[in-house]
């Protein structure tokens, strides 16, 4: 499967899980107001950044040694399994029985729904695609994550109807739904290359080169999400509901960028020097263009949508999802070139855009939020991904020297490039026959890469 094709089916997977926690957020909305949509914010995220942090970077390790090793997959596999859960499990039980026994619940929050974040941790942690990723089975991967955000929806449609919704019962729908994400994302590699035992060795050797890339990836998810857990804090479980559902909304735009930078991580991982090279920046110019479009057309529609969807009680979410918008071309250049290195076996220099990213969001977010509320933390936000981008591009130019900096600048070719991808990819799509065009339509359909798909040809 080419690049683009990869591209485009995790962007639609997105797509489709987001429409799903999209109503799964309307449902939570409008059935607990603002204040119950941040405790449920508040637990969900805190669950989310815990899973991520108990896993010391495996997960990104098996992205690269599945696609680099195909014989020990099942070992992997196994060892991404049980690493998992038991870190999750210990790292949940100190963060929940810490706060327990200190006194120390959120507001809107009880002792009971600490209880809910420990199975919570564990639940996020065993969502994990990294293993099929590696793998290049990216249709599956992309199948899969399209249920997640409609097996949340389901469960908290099954939750309503039983029991009622309040923040406990909503927070058991979202454990049960990532429960059977993970257990199908598991099942499916099972499938893929059997399941084998741990091994001791191996682990040790993925933990060697994961951790230096679990330090970008859990900034990466700090930066998206411990800006709301200062808001709940600082400000109020009310700013957290309006600006929970601003990132909800405002997400879809880092779907596409995300999509591309995944999909081009295995690609990437067997190129050579300067194949590489000339695949991440025509990856990077292409989703300039694309995120740049959505950002203009997200700002037009957003301000009417947001109201009209979630309802007047959410007007107040309207600014904060417009300053979040910017970030978006920073988010690009961050995840497209922190995965390139990750794959190009830089994952230290992979963590800097993120860790640059978390450090200025951190100190900006606690600048911002005292005066200006959720206001303050999307600017922050935005801000912050803006400077994890650009820090990224920069070492990333340094770890190749082999490009000029205007080659990342867009240009008319890339339009052309991402009309004859479209044209093959898209059915029904019609490429443009103009002169200018058909270099690259060579390009495009003679090069590929090493799985047989069509590769993205250098500028």
């Amino acid at each position: 499967m080419s690049v683009a094709q990869g591209s485009v089916l995790l962007f639609a997977s997105s797509i489709v899980r987001a429409a799903g926690f999209f109503v799964a957020a309307l449902l939570l909305a409008r059935g607990l107001g603002p204040a119950g949509r941040g405790s449920v914010a508040f637990v969900t995220v805190s669950a989310l950044l815990l899973g991520r942090f108990a896993k010391v970077g495996v997960g990104e390790a098996t992205k690269v040694f599945a696609a680099q090793r195909p014989g020990a997959r099942g070992t992997l596999l196994a060892n991404l399994i049980v690493l998992s859960l038991l870190s999750s499990l210990v790292l949940g039980s100190i963060v929940a029985g810490g706060l327990y026994l200190l006194g120390a619940e959120p507001p809107g929050n009880t002792s009971t729904q600490l209880g809910l974040l420990l199975v919570a941790t564990v639940a996020a942690a065993l969502v994990d695609n990294c293993f099929l990723v590696g793998c290049a089975r990216l249709r599956e991967a992309a199948a899969i994550s399209a249920g997640g955000g409609w097996v949340y929806v389901t469960t908290l449609v099954i939750a309503t109807l039983t029991v009622g919704l309040d923040v406990d019962s909503a927070l058991i729908a979202w454990i049960c739904a990532h429960c059977i994400w993970s257990a199908t994302l598991s099942g499916m590699g099972a499938r893929t290359s059997g399941l084998r035992a741990p091994d001791l060795p191996l682990l040790a050797e993925e933990i060697r080169f994961g951790v230096r890339a679990w330090i970008g990836s859990v900034s990466e998810l700090l930066n998206a999400r411990l800006d709301q857990i200062l808001v709940g804090v600082i400000a109020s479980e009310v700013t957290l509901g309006f600006y929970a559902v601003a990132v909800n909304v405002g997400e879809a735009l880092l779907f596409l960028p995300t999509a591309i930078a995944t999909s081009m991580l295995p690609a990437v991982a067997r190129d050579r020097d300067q194949a590489s090279v000339d695949r991440t920046l025509r990856m990077f110019r292409s989703a300039t263009i694309l995120s740049l479009g959505s950002i203009l057309v997200a700002a037009v529609v957003g301000e009417l949508a947001i109201p009209t969807v979630f309802g007047s009680a959410y007007e107040n979410s309207v600014a904060p999802f417009l300053w979040l918008l910017p970030g978006t071309l920073g988010y690009t250049a961050l995840s497209i070139f922190s995965y390139s290195l990750l794959a190009s076996k830089a994952p230290g220099w992979s963590s800097f855009g993120t860790a640059t990213s978390l450090t200025v969001g951190l100190v900006l977010d606690l600048a911002l939020i005292p005066a200006f509320g959720a206001s303050g933390a999307a600017a922050a936000a935005s801000a912050a991904f803006l400077a994890g981008g650009a820090t990224v591009a920069v070492l990333y130019h340094r770890h190749c020297r082999s490009f000029a900096w205007r080659e990342i600048v867009p240009g008319l070719e890339d339009v052309r490039f991402l009309r004859l991808v479209a044209a093959r990819v898209l059915p029904g799509t019609a490429a443009s026959p103009r002169t200018g065009a058909r270099a690259d339509q060579r390009d495009a359909g003679s090069a590929t890469d090493a799985s047989g798909g069509a590769r993205i040809p250098s500028r």
